[in-house]
């Protein structure tokens, strides 16, 4: 068993257990709310955990006792296509926004063709729930929650939950 290595400014852990690739989220602060720069990290450790011939299995983890909260929204975004005041984005730009973020982590997931396991200690809401969804098997405490946020604010989920 390996220790633990810190990656994205220490937001995520990987670790190797024989077989197992362990990314854990660990953000307990702010309930493991995920940033665009871990949510892209955490795409690029799955990638090369897919590519190790060596790797068996991938367990998603959190840190607290929360599983993920969704997305940061307080943490730097990427910029969507400027435009002039008062002009409306071209078409297909808030699509390309969640194209490139949320639906490419679920995406991740599931192109793996390694099992990918989701252990939920706690509350799962927007990006969270559908991570654990795109996984091949979740392990939920009995403190486990999933939350769809979408609902509540009348708008489409972005991850394909």
């Amino acid at each position: 068993m390996s220790e633990p290595e810190s990656l994205a400014e220490g937001t995520l852990l990987r670790r190797v257990d024989g077989g197992t690739v362990w990314l854990t989220l660990n953000r307990p602060d702010v309930g493991n709310a995920l940033t665009p720069d871990q949510r892209n990290t955490l795409i690029d450790l799955l990638h090369e955990a897919d590519l190790n011939a060596a790797v068996r299995a991938i367990v998603i983890a959190s840190t607290g006792k929360h599983f993920c909260t969704g997305a940061d929204l307080r943490a730097p975004q990427p910029q969507m296509e400027q435009t002039e005041p008062d002009v409306d984005p071209p078409p297909g730009t808030v699509m390309r926004v969640l194209a490139d973020g949320a639906q490419r982590l679920v995406a991740a997931v599931l192109d793996c063709q390694k099992p990918v396991v989701a252990a939920v200690n706690g509350t799962a809401a927007g990006i969270g729930a559908h991570l654990v969804l795109a996984c091949d098997l979740v392990v939920a405490s009995e403190e486990a929650s999933f939350i769809e946020v979408f609902v509540r604010r009348g708008i489409l989920p972005d991850g394909g939950g």
